[in-house]
């Protein structure tokens, strides 16, 4: 019995060293590649560009490699037949990888359970070959982690104070960035803005143009918003629940009151490009009703200790962009509700089923790993293998 327990612990420990280790060197890998392009590239935007969108997709292969390493899940894919074409996700037979058609320009909006969230979305993005499209809204506060807060700067991530008077400037000036890029008119394209109001906004001459330069390059974006703008906890059910009382709005059980704000102000910069709005629920294997995944799943058990959920169910639908009343600031607020109430729902049957799979008949369903192809995951590893190797030989030789 002690030495079962002493090979667990060294086991743990092992895995605890080589998470570290392997984050630690991909991501110092990552932002030399970033100086590097930078500093080659300074007079050729587009080729850096596109080594900083490389940048961006080797920093979710270094996550599921060290996921696959340490704390591997299937993900199970339901799609809703209403609103998306059948086989949008498929699983490979022979390599039980997840592949997905995702539209190339497009908002993802998900509840938020645990903080790994946007690492499965982002994941799923992956599959549809879009690794290094994708923007993330994440706290200002996160611009400090060293290292890796440069490097996700130079990913373009869009830095929130949570204060709408100061976020609305740079949140246009971003999304803007963003829309006339994917068409081929913006800066990537030899374009230049107008000019500059006072307080930074940047202004186009052809704002509101759905112009598309089919001889530019478009680049392509998957935005993931969570509107609800923090993690699910007795906290902030608390919060949402008073200022729902206080506000005649609906108390959900499974979710806290999403934010109108900012998701309706970012489809509005980006209607003349997003090909649709696609409505992730996300729901995890060992996470009961009334309990909170983010003190089930927390960060460092996951990618540390190896603690992480069985499965990760992920619910998706669709929505034409177009179709979504964006430019009225009340019908906007009940379309969102509206969504939020569907999701809830959708929530409870899967907490009484332990499936979004509660009709065959509307839904399907399709179940693979969360991996990346094998030379993704071998190149990831070079680096933290070729430091063991090194590390052995010196020790050898100084022992042997």
């Amino acid at each position: 019995m002690l030495l079962r327990l002493l090979v667990q612990r060294a086991a743990k420990l092992v895995i605890t060293l080589a998470s570290i280790v392997i984050f630690l060197q991909g991501s110092i890998a990552i932002v030399t590649h970033q100086l590097i392009a930078k500093l080659i590239f300074n007079d050729d935007p587009v080729r850096r560009q596109k080594h900083l969108d490389s940048s961006k997709k080797t920093f979710i292969l270094l996550l599921v490699t060290i996921l696959t390493i340490v704390a591997p899940s299937k993900v199970r894919i339901t799609t809703d037949n209403h609103t998306i074409a059948k086989n949008l996700v498929v699983c490979d037979p022979k390599t039980g990888r997840l592949l997905s058609s995702l539209k190339r320009k497009s908002v993802m909006i998900s509840n938020h359970q645990i903080y790994t969230d946007w690492v499965f979305l982002w994941w799923l993005a992956y599959t549809a070959g879009l690794g290094g499209n994708v923007f993330i809204m994440l706290k200002k506060s996160l611009q400090r982690i060293p290292i890796m807060g440069y490097g996700m700067k130079n990913f373009k991530f869009i830095f929130m104070n949570r204060k709408w008077s100061r976020d609305k400037i740079n949140l246009a000036n971003r999304l803007s960035d963003m829309d006339h890029n994917a068409r081929g008119v913006g800066e990537l394209a030899g374009k230049r803005i107008a000019h500059k109001t006072a307080d930074g906004l940047e202004i186009w001459n052809d704002k509101g143009s759905t112009e598309v330069d089919h001889k530019q390059i478009c680049w392509p974006y998957s935005l993931l918003i969570f509107p609800e703008g923090t993690n699910l906890s007795q906290n902030t059910r608390n919060k949402s629940e008073i200022f729902a009382s206080k506000s005649n709005l609906p108390i959900f059980r499974n979710l806290v009151l999403p934010r109108v704000t900012g998701l309706r102000f970012a489809l509005q910069e980006l209607k003349n490009s997003c090909e649709v709005v696609y409505d992730a629920t996300i729901g995890y294997s060992g996470v009961k009703q009334h309990e909170y995944g983010q003190d089930i799943y927390k960060i460092g058990n996951i990618f540390l200790k190896g603690h992480s959920p069985d499965v990760v169910d992920i619910h998706l639908r669709a929505f034409d962009v177009h179709d979504i009343p964006i430019d009225d600031e009340s019908k906007f607020t009940e379309w969102l509700l509206n969504i939020w109430r569907e999701k809830d729902e959708l929530l409870d049957r899967y907490y009484a089923t332990g499936s979004f799979d509660s009709d065959g008949s509307m839904k399907q369903v399709v179940t693979g790993t969360c991996k990346i192809q094998g030379y993704e995951m071998a190149r990831i590893l070079a680096l933290p293998c070729l430091t063991i190797l090194i590390l052995a030989i010196m020790i050898w030789s100084k022992y042997a």
